[in-house]
């Protein structure tokens, strides 16, 4: 028996994170038109929990402090695996133009 080493191809995670859902959605299509174009293969966008911070002020510094407000702060996440890449792929993704209002993190696994 021998045993044949295939190379592993890289995989590319990309996580999009934003306050706005909307603007969130609108940026998970656009990578996602450009995964199609790239005939990458892909697992379509995971929605990971929405995380809430929560913020109380005081709205009188000293005597009322029964006073206060909340305030609260969801930030929504979609995780899309890349599973099989091309050159396209990575090329097109240097070029995407995503909103100041999304973050985006990409990490390559092999």
């Amino acid at each position: 028996m021998s045993t044949v080493w295939k190379k592993k191809q890289p995989k590319i995670r990309i996580k999009l994170q934003s306050y706005d859902v909307r603007i969130l959605e609108s940026s998970v299509l656009k990578v996602l038109t450009l995964l199609k174009k790239s005939e990458a293969k892909f697992v379509w966008p995971v929605p990971l929990p929405k995380k809430i911070k929560k913020y109380t002020v005081l709205r009188s510094n000293f005597v009322y402090k029964n006073a206060r407000e909340q305030f609260e702060r969801i930030s929504y996440t979609r995780l899309i695996d890349i599973i099989k890449t091309w050159q396209k792929t990575v090329e097109y993704l240097q070029n995407l133009s995503i909103s100041v209002w999304v973050s985006v993190d990409i990490k390559i696994f092999s």
